[in-house]
């Protein structure tokens, strides 16, 4: 069994946007007989290795199986979104900037094929026309001339590379990015536009969104960073904007995802917070503000004031479910014990049990080990779970420094037992794990596979992973390689039907 990291024994090891032990100058190169994907360099980690971003936009047929078997009665498309900037960037933030890149695996009959295309949001198209990078970084904006932009489209400082999920909602394919207006793809990945809600102008959307086991209402937050309100969006089945409700925080807040229960939208915000003065001053524009403490609201779906708790300082970038347990709320989360994108202590899986009544809440930890990107059987959102599916890292991979936001182990966690299992890939790498639930498979919370994409950096060749949910441990269930390299990402879906 190979040696776990964890925060003991690596504490400067950390993930998803934070920096790991060393350098990168050990991440392999390119093969002198490789494609170049880039004609550009980039002093990062996180545009070079399989970070690195790729230009080639491919359909292939009848994918070659490099092991084990495709369920014939699997059905579906794997999709995954992540940063892709296609021009040498002017400043760069991992995970914050980059231009959408869509990958598809669909699978039907015991076959798979593969295609990928750019998102072409309209950002991407004023860098076109330029022939180069126009925008600055998220947490670093640059001017814009406003001549750049053509009549009809609406002059920004800062880029929306829809490059940070993919969901399928109302029928629709929707590529998101953070907190700004979202583009609808077409089912072979075309870009149709700018999503509207049924409305008549784009609506501003978060990364992550959460659906309401019973209504089938799709709920999404939109925070900015010029105010500190923070606006909840309710999209019904159908695709249409139905309500919005807004509360308001200390100051302008980024918030990456957040949770829902049959009941309650949860907010958690730790005090990751837009200082305008700041960036004046040549600094990030995200600055870490402890003082300002942990901010949770509990907003009633069925109306009424928030709820508000306080607590010490932590951030969240994902969370995993959320349910109501009596008269208590559950939420399972990876917890920072501060925003940082360099340098930040390696975030850990966790449990928060939050009393409204009392206004309080208590944390219970798993493990320490590593973690970040944590999924769960998606069909039972905001209901009870058991199961939690999350990367980590060993040191059976051998690359003795790679980026942060590499693993090469997928986790499953039975947060009853506090029991893990394992699926050790050695010396690859592995994303996040997206749950696929059986065709007719019952009623059973981990009946079903995990699908990730995978990277194997001395061959330079990527495979799409499936795993059985209910028993990780064992041999794949199928492993199909890529007909190119496909770059680390950041979060996608298992859509049944497209």
């Amino acid at each position: 069994m190979s040696r776990r990291l964890t925060r003991r024994s690596f504490h400067r090891l950390t993930v998803y946007g934070a920096t790991l032990i060393g350098s990168h100058a050990l991440w392999p190169l390119a093969k002198a007989d490789e494609p170049v994907d880039v004609p550009w360099a980039y002093d990062d980690p996180h545009l070079s290795g399989n970070f690195l971003p790729v230009l080639r936009e491919v359909d292939v047929q009848d994918l070659r199986l490099v092991a084990g078997r495709i369920p014939s009665d699997l059905r579906g498309v794997y999709l995954r979104n992540g940063p892709n900037p296609e021009f040498r960037p002017i400043s760069y933030a991992y995970p914050l900037d980059g231009d959408g890149m869509i990958h598809a695996v669909h699978i039907e009959d015991g076959k798979a094929r593969y295609r990928n295309r750019f998102v072409k949001t309209a950002s991407l198209a004023v860098e076109r026309r330029a022939g180069r990078a126009v925008f600055g970084s998220f947490t670093r904006p640059s001017p814009v001339d406003p001549g750049m932009f053509l009549p009809g489209e609406a002059p920004s400082q800062i880029k929306n590379g829809a490059f940070v999920n993919i969901i399928w909602h109302g029928g629709r394919l929707i590529a998101l990015n953070e907190a700004t207006t979202s583009y609808e793809m077409s089912a072979e990945l075309d870009t149709v536009g700018q999503w509207t809600a049924g409305g008549s102008e784009p609506l501003r959307l978060g990364a992550h969104n959460r659906r309401h086991p019973r209504t089938g209402d799709l709920f999404a937050i939109e925070y900015s960073w010029r105010t500190p309100t923070v606006k909840i969006h309710r999209i019904n089945a159908s695709g249409t904007l139905v309500d919005t409700k807004a509360v308001d925080l200390p100051m302008p807040t980024m918030i990456h995802d957040f949770v829902l229960t049959e009941n309650y939208v949860v907010l958690i915000a730790g005090p990751a917070v837009f200082d305008i003065q700041a960036a004046r001053a040549g600094q990030s524009m995200l600055q870490w503000r402890p003082d300002l403490g942990l901010r949770i609201a509990l907003l009633p779906l069925a109306g009424g004031a928030p709820i508000w708790i306080e607590g010490e300082p932590f951030f969240v970038f994902h969370f995993a479910n959320g349910f109501e347990r009596g008269q208590q709320i559950i939420v399972d989360y990876v917890q920072h014990d501060k925003f940082a994108l360099a340098n930040g202590p390696a975030p850990t899986f966790k449990r928060m049990t939050i009393d409204p009544a009392g206004r309080s809440f208590k944390v219970a930890s798993f493990s320490d080990e590593l973690t970040e990107f944590p999924r769960f059987n998606h069909l039972r959102e905001a209901l009870a779970t058991r199961y939690v599916y999350m990367p980590t890292l060993t040191s059976s991979l051998k690359e003795l420094s790679p980026p942060s936001a590499v693993f090469n182990t997928v986790l499953k966690l039975d947060t009853e037992t506090g029991r893990y299992t394992r699926h050790d890939l050695g010396n690859q790498i592995v994303g996040e794990a997206a749950f696929v639930p059986k065709p007719g498979g019952g009623t059973a919370e981990d009946n079903g596979y995990l699908v990730a994409f995978t990277y194997d950096p001395v061959e330079r060749r990527s495979n799409l992973l499936l795993l059985d949910a209910r028993r990780i441990e064992e041999p794949p269930v199928a492993v199909i390689e890529m007909p190119q390299r496909v770059p680390q990402g950041l979060h996608g879906n298992w859509v049944a039907r497209v």
